[in-house]
């Protein structure tokens, strides 16, 4: 199934599909401490077999892992653009009332567009997968269901049998919270589970974690313009129903690929950033509580829409948050995001797709 979905996802514009099992994560999590101090829970691990039995059995990693990193390059903005085209075409087509097609687009844009088209279309693709009898297979084992972790710390679980693409569509409605933390409890709204894609990333092997400098993933060729969307944790009944799945060998960790220079560089933007955006106050991204200034700043970075239709009107606070990505030198050249993108995912301008459609 892995490369049926892979291709899948390249064509929507989601070129990172990473596979991983839960086990790795779990033990990750656990070891760091996240778990005895309630920031993190573990992801659901299948029964498996014991570390002997795994030795022996030696495992494929395409035919043992349980779940999949979704996520994107600058290769998911021109196939969000063309979607967002497509979008205010159709609600033009579909006007009755006469409001005109710039009322139109206005509405479409300022209804949150860039999740829609994630949601919309990473459905469309577990849809395709994951319910078609001839890819629904990992190794010998039958896909029963799945969980989808969204990187705004939301879960919908769906049910491989019993879900219909315009119900798994409307389930997937991942407005609220972004990755930074998850607030549950919320009327309508599915459970929350913050997973740290970071973390997950990390274990693939594939990726670098720069705890001390950005915080940001760094991936060897493409740097930190990356940007993870899911996770996707599959749910499976073996054919034999005695067998339990081996946990495959934890990957070699990713080497340091940043300068010293370059972290460097990240702690003092990091320094500047965080007093630009909340004074002086410790920042601890551990604490719970909700008037801390940790969350108001999540909320700032990721839940607010600013100026940002070019770089002289993005805001002093928000500025120093964007420019922490260019701090990191590797994959700079050939895989930053183009303005358009990098100033839309922080500021959410509606003014920045205006010009982006104008440009079709």
């Amino acid at each position: 199934m892995l490369s049926a979905l892979r291709l899948l996802c390249e064509e929507e514009g989601f070129d990172l599909v990473e596979p991983v099992h839960t086990r790795w994560y779990n033990d990750l999590i656990e070891e760091e401490g996240h778990v005895e101090r309630g920031t993190l829970k573990k992801l659901p691990v299948p029964p498996t077999i014991s570390e002997a039995e795994t030795k022996q059995h030696r495992p494929n990693l395409d035919t043992s892992y349980n779940a999949v990193l979704i996520g994107n390059s600058k290769a998911v903005w021109p196939k969000f653009i063309e979607w967002l085209s497509s979008q205010c075409q159709k609600e033009a087509d579909n006007d009755k009332d006469g409001k005109g097609r710039g009322e139109i687009i206005q509405r479409v844009l300022n209804d949150n567009p860039f999740d829609t088209f994630v949601a919309d279309n990473l459905f469309k693709v577990f849809q395709s997968c994951c319910n078609n009898k001839e890819t629904a297979n990992i190794g010998s084992s039958t896909l029963t269901s799945y969980d989808i972790f969204w990187s705004n710390g939301k879960r919908q679980k769906v049910e491989v049998d019993a879900t219909s693409a315009e119900t798994a569509r409307e389930k997937a409605k991942i407005d609220g919270n972004y990755h930074c933390y998850a607030a549950g409890g919320d009327e309508g709204v599915d459970e929350s589970f913050l997973v740290s894609t970071q973390r997950v990333a990390k274990v693939t092997g594939k990726f670098w974690h720069d705890e001390a400098g950005t915080k940001l993933c760094v991936h060897p060729q493409l740097g930190t313009w990356t940007s993870f969307r899911a996770l996707v944790v599959f749910h499976t009944v073996p054919v034999d129903s005695d067998q339990h799945v081996p946990v495959p060998e934890l990957p070699a960790m990713c080497p340091c690929p940043v300068t010293t220079e370059d972290i460097t560089m990240a702690k003092e933007v990091m320094d500047y950033a965080i007093k630009a955006s909340v004074g002086e106050s410790n920042i601890d991204y551990g604490m719970k509580s909700d008037d801390h200034p940790s969350k108001n700043l999540c909320k700032y970075l990721h839940a607010t829409v600013t100026s940002g239709s070019d770089w002289s009107k993005v805001s002093p606070t928000m500025r120093p948050w964007i420019q922490l990505r260019d701090c990191i030198s590797v994959g700079r050249e050939k895989h930053k995001y183009e303005d358009a993108q990098l100033l839309y995912h922080y500021t959410k301008d509606p003014e920045i797709l205006k010009n982006e459609l104008r440009k079709l």
